[in-house]
């Protein structure tokens, strides 16, 4: 831990210890930064203090769209009809904690549940899933593919995994399936863009696999922006009105410097390895430029990173920062010693009681052109694909668009609206959230990089080295050359 950490870290639990005994309440300091993903090396809050009502935004409070739900049910009614006799559907996977819950604890569970009910219903079907570990599925697949034997009837696979699987032929083309359309709204249409190359997609990610817990956001302490002398309320506004940009977090840090003795802007262990990737991919970047029908090529130059680096490299160099020092990073925004902490969605909850003032918002774009927010999802979000040579591909590709279509909108309402009842202090992060459940994003360096090392040394690991120090250049051309290479071998557009 740096001086400058442990300095704010002691005297903020000096200050919540003092709390403790000068009243009658108590001070809870939580911990927000413990969580690790797989896959990565890897009170009312709005009043002023004169009791003033809180400042308008020109926000419309967030609203549940009642119709939701009936536009989820009218894209399952447009399936195919079909009637599978009662036979046994099979899902493998890592973790079924999003797909098939074993508990009813949360909303998403409890929703989940009843919609595989529903699916199961509506094509008579029994779903069962089966979890493995990666590494098992991955062999236990090339042995049935090897003796001609069955293995599972869908995959949901960690997207940085996608690869792995690919590399070992194990993957259909998933546009070769009968009765499926990626273009539906329920599926991620980057998702599928970004597992495709040459003439085949191999996967995709939807409503049914996208967890919220896959999202990153960028929480906000608003007293500490009020005592720097900025306007937190405005934040929202620009969000709203597409001027939330990189540059105006930059001059939000430079105002809690000057004016302030707190953190600017620290990152969860949980992502800590992956903030310029999320940065990198906010800014409107791609590593990889790719789509069906297409050879993928490296999508970025250093003179088309330059912004990003050197908005990286501010972040890194900030002395009043937090980058370099993950481990304390919740403690400190949780207890109000930090302005800005990106973190994964999950770790709401784990506020909900602390002392700093917290809002959300999304991860900035690289300019005011820029089409939207981009979240960048973590590395073992789930995606789905089919086994290739499976017998009848018709019935996992009619239940694979089953179980998202029965999942679109409602399902992200609900959580939602969970976080608005018992989570959330004020009716602007409700809106923020909302809009974070609709910004995830993708890119093929993060599917296809395990499995081919010079994607991934090309790429994320090349702008991860650079990012400290500025120096994209180093090395990039042979490394961009190289990945260039094997991705020609690789994904060509040869029959």
């Amino acid at each position: 831990m740096s001086m400058m950490f442990k300095r704010i870290l002691a005297s903020l639990l000096a200050a919540a210890a003092l709390a403790s005994f000068t009243s009658c309440g108590f001070i809870v300091v939580n911990d927000v930064s413990s969580r690790r993903r797989i896959g990565e090396e890897e009170a009312s809050g709005e009043d002023g203090e004169d009791g003033a009502a809180p400042e308008a935004t020109g926000f419309v409070k967030y609203r549940s769209r009642e119709d939701a739900k009936a536009l989820s049910e009218s894209y399952v009614a447009a399936l195919p009809e079909r009637d599978y006799e009662g036979a046994v559907f099979f899902v493998t996977t890592p973790d079924r904690s999003f797909l098939s819950p074993e508990d009813t604890e949360t909303v998403l569970s409890r929703l989940a549940l009843q919609r595989n009910e529903e699916i199961a219903e509506r094509f008579n079907v029994t779903l069962l899933t089966s979890v493995d570990d990666p590494k098992t599925m991955l062999e236990e697949m090339k042995q049935a593919a090897e003796a001609g034997t069955f293995y599972t009837d869908l995959l949901l696979i960690p997207f940085f995994r996608v690869g792995e699987f690919r590399a070992a032929d194990l993957l259909m083309n998933m546009r070769s399936a009968p009765f499926f359309s990626m273009d539906q709204p329920y599926f991620n249409a980057e998702s599928s863009q970004m597992t495709s190359g040459g003439y085949a997609t191999y996967a995709v990610a939807g409503a049914a696999s996208i967890s919220p817990d896959d999202l990153a956001a960028l929480y906000m302490n608003k007293t500490v922006l009020k005592d720097a002398g900025e306007d937190p309320f405005a934040l929202f506004r620009k969000v709203e009105d597409g001027t939330w940009t990189w540059d105006v977090l930059l001059a939000e840090l430079e105002a809690v410097r000057t004016n302030t003795d707190a953190v600017t802007l620290s990152a969860a262990v949980s992502l800590s390895i992956r903030f310029p990737d999320l940065v990198f991919k906010a800014m409107g970047n791609n590593f990889i430029l790719t789509a069906d029908r297409r050879e993928p090529l490296v999508g970025f130059s250093v003179n088309s990173a330059k912004k990003t680096m050197e908005i990286l490299a501010s972040l890194y160099q900030d002395e009043r920062g937090g980058l370099d020092d993950p481990q304390n990073a919740g403690e400190i925004f949780s207890a109000g010693g930090s302005a800005f902490f990106v973190e994964y969605l999950t770790a709401m909850e784990s506020l909900t009681t602390a002392p700093a003032d917290w809002s959300v918002l999304p991860l900035p774009k690289g300019s005011e052109a820029s089409e939207g927010y981009k979240t960048l999802v973590a590395n073992d979000t789930g995606t789905f694909a089919i086994p290739k040579g499976h017998t009848n591909p018709e019935i996992p590709a009619v239940i694979l668009s089953g179980l998202n279509a029965a999942s679109y909108g409602y399902m992200n309402d609900s959580y939602v609206e969970y976080h608005m009842m018992n989570v959330m202090r004020d009716n602007d992060s409700v809106n923020m959230l909302d809009l974070i459940l609709d910004t995830a994003s993708f890119d093929f360096a993060i599917a296809f990089g395990n499995a081919y090392p010079a994607i991934a040394e090309a790429t994320y690991k090349r702008v991860r080295a650079a990012a400290p120090t500025n120096t994209l250049g180093q090395g990039f051309t042979e490394k961009r050359s190289e990945a260039n290479r094997i991705m020609r071998e690789n994904f060509d557009l040869n029959y």
